[in-house]
């Protein structure tokens, strides 16, 4: 169903049935002058706003909201430096904690240099739950 949107108020934007555009159109309704066609979404995240499509920025974190976001609070942090200073103590490591330490690292690193939030944080090579899983057997081996 192709949009339309009325040129008295660019805010209301309608799906009209062909059927009844044909219809406008074959009894000369007057409500036909009424309706423009819209040009087509640009993109699936696009907006409409008074006769046109605003395509709206991606969202941004900054860098606690990001943690947070990735299963990474502060509760979760402190549980992972604990858990390194073990299997510091026990002389062992853990790939996966190796891989979220550089991760968060990058985070800090990123955000010394530029607090602003972002929109392109990258994503945590391994979940909270996986990664203590594997440091509790590594530690229990």
């Amino acid at each position: 169903m192709p949009n339309y949107y009325n040129k008295t108020n660019l805010s209301d934007l309608r799906d009209l049935p062909q059927s009844l555009i044909d219809t406008w159109v074959d009894v000369n309704n007057p409500k036909l002058q009424e309706w423009i066609p819209a040009p087509p979404k640009p993109s699936p995240d696009a907006i409409w706003d008074n006769g046109h499509w605003v395509i709206p920025p991606p969202p941004s974190w900054t860098a606690e909201e990001w943690l947070n976001k990735e299963g990474y609070n502060s509760t979760a942090l402190v549980t992972l430096l604990d858990l390194n200073g073990k299997l510091i103590a026990a002389g062992k490591s853990s790939v996966k904690l190796n891989a979220v330490k550089n991760w968060t690292d990058g985070m800090i690193a990123s955000y010394a240099a530029d607090p602003s939030p972002k929109s392109d944080w990258t994503n945590a090579p391994y979940g909270f739950t996986e990664t203590t899983k594997e440091v509790v057997q590594i530690l229990g081996s």
